[in-house]
């Protein structure tokens, strides 16, 4: 009897610690690909332009935009893969929902450059402001369900650098919208760690 219910408890680990492990992988690879990318623009240009036209201004400068789109493009794969493993393992209905939705608004994000015209320039900014509303509903609610210091240090990092990015839209001199929203995807970045280990969490 001891054996049959060591064995038991062996299999459901496995079977948690497989999808964990995958989703951890999916995420650190892709969220690396993209702060890469992202660290690899800064480098490349990060003045006055790009500090007032934030991340977006790195998808449409010739120097910059195959990073960007390298960058935009694994970050949403690889949240779309993620979301589905949350989906299949049962995981509340708000990660991959959310994880989804950024995912598509990051591509919408590349096809829609916000210096080809009014009706493009609307339509960026609207996928960004409702992207980061998303975002910011699911940062909340990991930290409401899970009240880890993971989880708030990404909440408050993602609210601080949405302020500044916010703070920096209305044309009154104050340029920071690229540091807001870097510190923003870090806090989301952190975040998305935690519905990673939700996943463990269900063991």
């Amino acid at each position: 009897m001891a054996e049959g219910t060591s064995h038991g408890v062996d299999v459901e680990t496995s079977a948690v610690a497989v999808p964990y492990e995958r989703a951890r992988r999916i995420v650190l690879a892709s969220q690396g690909v993209f702060f890469g990318a992202l660290a690899l623009c800064v480098l490349l240009i990060h003045d006055h332009v790009a500090q007032n036209d934030g991340i977006s201004y790195y998808g449409v400068h010739a120097e910059t935009i195959v990073f960007a789109v390298v960058g935009y493009v694994v970050a949403a794969v690889g949240l779309w893969w993620f979301a589905g493993i949350l989906r299949d393992e049962g995981v509340e209905t708000v990660g991959w929902v959310s994880a989804r939705a950024v995912s598509v608004m990051l591509i919408l994000l590349l096809v829609t450059p916000f210096n080809k015209g009014t009706f493009l320039n609307w339509a960026h900014m609207t996928v960004g402001v409702v992207g980061a509303l998303v975002q910011l509903g699911a940062s909340w609610r990991i930290m409401r369900r899970r009240a880890t210091t993971l989880a708030s240090v990404g909440f408050w990092t993602l609210l601080v650098g949405g302020v500044v990015a916010a703070a920096s839209l209305p044309d009154w001199g104050f340029t920071h919208l690229l540091t807001g929203e870097i510190v923003f995807e870090i806090g989301y970045a952190l975040c998305v760690t935690e519905w990673v280990h939700e996943l463990r969490a269900r063991g």
